[in-house]
């Protein structure tokens, strides 16, 4: 608490919910990585392969940051909210 009673909002943590745990929106990148490698199939063509990756943040911004530090190289195709998750914890820190 500060000194005027207020709690300090701590930056980068997950807020409470009403639902008891905290909660945060799932995003979902997407990005497609050419195959270096012949078709098996004659038919496959030059298919591309799918690379997801998700992110549990508070806002958009905080997930794209996320995964810009983590994967700087990562060519953003598409992106989706999956919805507001909720994460339980047994830890006092939370």
């Amino acid at each position: 608490m500060g000194k005027d009673g207020k709690k300090k909002r701590v930056a980068n943590r997950f807020e409470i919910g009403r639902h008891g745990g905290c909660e945060a929106r799932l995003y979902e990148f997407r990005e497609k990585l050419p195959t270096n490698t012949k078709p098996t199939a004659p038919d496959s063509g030059d298919l591309d392969e799918l690379h997801t990756v998700r992110i549990a943040a508070n806002t958009f911004d905080e997930a794209l940051e996320y995964l810009r530090w983590h994967q700087p190289h990562f060519v953003i195709e598409s992106v989706q909210n999956l919805g507001l998750i909720v994460m339980a914890s047994g830890s006092p820190l939370d």
